[in-house]
């Protein structure tokens, strides 16, 4: 009976540390799933901000330049406006507005429009600008100014009707 009575005592002090010990990693493997469920809402709370940033920096992008590109549109129209009241010489509208279409990107057709700006800003190209301009002596300026005359003479029925008809609202 002694026997017995220890080996159960033995039996169920095994049971007992078995059932703890299953407990034990119960709880253990709780906790290791709790944590990693946090990490991973953590993760996923990471991961929508980022696109939603993203988001937010592309639509500010594409706002931007959308913004640019009606500032680059409206300037157009003044120097339009501008040429069609001789408020400036056809050579500086040609030429500022030939860089500000190309600043556009427009479309093959659309670059059709300002083709005869394009054609007097590169047949008068050659004519020196700003400094240069300033440190060309009379004699020089007059000639050059004489030219830009004669090539503005040649090319100003096609600009001003180019700048007409982008004048007119579309």
């Amino acid at each position: 009976r002694f026997v017995k009575a220890v080996f159960d005592r033995y039996l169920i002090s095994e049971i007992i540390r078995e059932k703890c010990m299953s407990v034990y990693i119960q709880i253990f493997m709780l906790v290791v799933i709790f944590s990693l469920s946090a990490y991973a809402v953590l993760l996923c709370k990471k991961l929508w901000k980022l696109r939603r940033d993203a988001t937010i920096d592309k639509n500010k992008e594409q706002q931007r330049v959308e913004n640019k590109k009606i500032e680059t549109q409206e300037s157009i129209h003044i120097l339009i406006n501008c040429l069609l009241q001789d408020q400036v010489s056809l050579t500086e509208a040609a030429i500022r507005i030939s860089g500000l279409a190309k600043a556009l990107k427009l479309s093959d057709i659309e670059q059709q429009f300002y083709t005869a700006f394009d054609n007097l800003a590169m047949a008068t190209s050659h004519i020196p600008i700003l400094e240069a301009w300033g440190k060309l002596s009379a004699k020089e300026q007059k000639r050059f100014n004489d030219e830009r005359g004669t090539i503005e003479g040649e090319h100003k029925a096609t600009v001003l009707e180019a700048a007409k008809r982008l004048s007119k609202p579309q």
